[in-house]
């Protein structure tokens, strides 16, 4: 059965709601998070012509020659930072680029998972002139409306507006951000370019700036349907932190992207997680009954019965288990830069398909 036109719509969220009537703008929040945690976030404070800016930018790195975007390969930095191509240099079914914030400072004595905040390579300034300042800048601006949005977010689920900040480094500077480029090329029909996921983060902010569809939702029901990009927005996804941390009263939304067939799709990806010391099986919040009601109303509509527990990777600190994550999808930047780590994850030595970069 095929979901209604009205079913397969993203609800909206108007943020100039917060200046007429915030009472309205934290209910309607509440609202999305619990019964889909997903929403198309409208009139966001970032400025719209940084964000054309970024668009402009994004563009721009992807039609870089080859050997630049090699130049700033992810597997040559321990920061999990540069670019990465999925599939054959003739013919990828993705390319991305991630940066953070420049100037973090290990501490000394720190674990080895600390090691994911860092550097990031950059093309250099002549061949991508003015990028690099534009894309800190809308990094900057994305950064503020986390930090903001986290406090509605906490409102909207019956905590103060500062509940949550517990979870994060005192240092704003230090916490785990990322922006992640993405192009899609166009490929053979039902190619994925990004594989069902939910996002293992707090909060993912995902501008779409093109006209080619490729986002896609999984329904209750069961199917996939598009999300349509819409200028002046971003799509505000729960990560499975955000899940855990509330005993799934919110969750975190199943998704994929399918390749274009025609054109090219780019996405600029915000992705905001908790403290690298932060263990998610120790946090605990009390929300009210109304919610935890709404919660259960859900679970009965959507015939859930999957019973809330945590993993083990929830046990340790989320750094941790990210960097676990990490290393075993990036063989090379585990063997360069983690050596006393490598072998617990590749104990049969680098795979066959990696050796001829390291001779």
């Amino acid at each position: 059965m095929s979901l209604s036109n009205e079913k397969r719509q993203l609800p909206s969220l108007d943020m100039t709601l917060l200046e007429s009537d915030r009472p309205a703008f934290i209910a309607q929040l509440r609202g999305m998070l619990i019964n889909g945690g997903f929403l198309y976030l409208e009139n966001p404070p970032v400025k719209l012509d940084i964000v054309d800016k970024m668009v402009d930018a994004t563009e721009k790195f992807f039609a870089l020659p080859p050997e630049v975007k090699d130049g700033v390969d992810m597997s040559g930095t321990a920061h999990f930072n540069g670019y990465l191509r999925k599939g054959p240099l003739e013919n990828p079914t993705r390319e991305q680029y991630n940066y953070g914030d420049e100037d973090i400072k290990l501490d000394e004595g720190a674990p080895e998972y600390h090691k994911i905040h860092g550097t990031t390579p950059w093309p250099d300034e002549a061949v991508f002139p003015g990028s690099r300042a534009v894309m800190a800048e809308y990094y900057r601006q994305m950064k503020q409306l986390s930090l903001d949005f986290t406090q509605y977010v906490a409102e909207a689920l019956g905590l103060t507006p500062d509940a949550f900040e517990p979870l994060f480094e005192s240092d704003v500077a230090k916490r785990q951000l990322r922006c992640k480029l993405l192009r899609y090329p166009a490929c053979a029909p039902s190619t994925t370019g990004f594989v069902p996921h939910t996002d293992s983060n707090f909060l993912t902010y995902l501008l779409q700036p093109s006209t080619e569809l490729g986002l896609e939702m999984h329904s209750p029901q069961g199917e996939w349907y598009p999300v349509a990009p819409r200028r002046g927005t971003f799509i505000v996804l729960v990560g499975r932190v955000l899940e855990k941390i509330t005993h799934r009263l919110v969750k975190a939304p199943l998704h994929r992207v399918v390749s274009p067939t025609q054109g090219t799709r780019y996405s600029v990806g915000f992705f905001q997680g908790v403290s690298m010391d932060t263990r998610v099986a120790d946090t605990k919040f009390e929300f009210p009954q109304q919610l935890l009601d709404l919660q259960h109303e859900r679970e009965q509509r959507e015939k859930d019965t999957t019973e809330f527990r945590f993993s083990e990777s929830d046990r340790i600190p989320a750094g941790e288990a990210v960097l676990n994550f990490k290393l075993r999808a990036h063989p090379l930047v585990a063997y360069r830069f983690y050596p006393d780590l490598f072998p617990k994850f590749f104990p049969d030595g680098l795979p066959a398909k990696y050796a001829g970069a390291v001779h």
